[in-house]
Parts: C-alpha cells; structure tokens; sequence
C-alpha cells in the first residue's frame, strides 16, 4: 500500500479511467437520446468530397502523370550493331533510360555513355532539357567503356 501511494504521489497525468470502449454523444453513428439512432449526414454520409474523379484517378495520379510527361521510345544503337529498345517518359532523365537499358543488356549503368547527333546526353537531363526531341520516338548511339577487369 505504502509503495502504491508513493508511485501515485509521482504520478501527474489525468485520472484513470475504467477500461473499456469510450463513447461520443455526438458521434452519429451512436444512439440519440431515447435510444433511436441519429438520423444520417444531409450529405449522404460523405464527410469529405471523394479524392476519384469519374475515370477512377486521384488529382495526385494526375500531377504525376503530367510531370512524367509523354511516352518516349528510345532506340539505342549498341556497339555491336544491335539496338535495344527502351521505353520511358519525356520528364525521366537519362539516368532512368541508361538504368533500364544496363538491366536489359546486363552492361554495367557506369561504362555506358548515350549519344543523340553526336552529342552526349549528360546523366542528370531529362528528355524534356532535348529540344531536338520532337517526337516520340528518338535513336541514340550507345557507346562502352572498356571493362576495367581485363
């Protein structure tokens, strides 16, 4: 007894109260008084307008879709003569198609290099930072560093 008092002495917080499921008065799913239940919401029982429009997308869905931008398909002509195709969007950058490109080839992402009218397409660009990609379908060269193991 001595040892509960003491550790109620310490104790600063609010009142325990019994266990067991707490209740609102007015919350409207619980009975009104008399023991009829509360009629539903005017509304239909929305509390918040639906986040879906008519087609089943999110205003989040939409932005993104918008910011990924248009599909692009990338041609990459390989070293040997080859050429790969790469799907993506025009708001990916380079580094997204030369990722994809290093899983399908299984050539390491860090020995490739792509080009587009002989120039090089720097890593950190997307698509949408090439004006002189107007369609979409584009080709680029792709160049391999030596494996630096041999």
């Amino acid at each position: 007894l001595a040892q509960a008092s003491s550790r109620s002495a310490h104790y600063s917080g609010p009142p325990c109260t019994p266990a067991g499921p707490r209740r609102s008065a007015s919350a409207p799913h619980r009975a009104m008084e008399g023991g009829a239940p509360a009629p539903p919401p005017a509304d239909g029982g929305m509390a918040f307008p639906s986040q879906y429009d008519e087609s089943g997308t999110t205003s989040f869905d939409r932005v993104e879709a918008e910011l990924r931008g248009a599909a692009l398909k990338i041609f990459c002509e390989m070293p040997d003569g080859s050429v790969q195709e790469i799907e993506c969007n025009m708001g990916h950058d380079v580094v997204y198609a030369k990722g994809q490109l290093a899983r399908k080839t299984e050539i390491e992402f860090g020995r490739m290099k792509l080009y587009m009218h002989g120039k090089l397409m720097f890593d950190p660009l997307s698509f949408n930072d090439f004006p002189s990609i107007t369609s979409s379908e584009i080709r680029v060269q792709v160049t391999v560093d030596p494996d630096d193991e041999s």
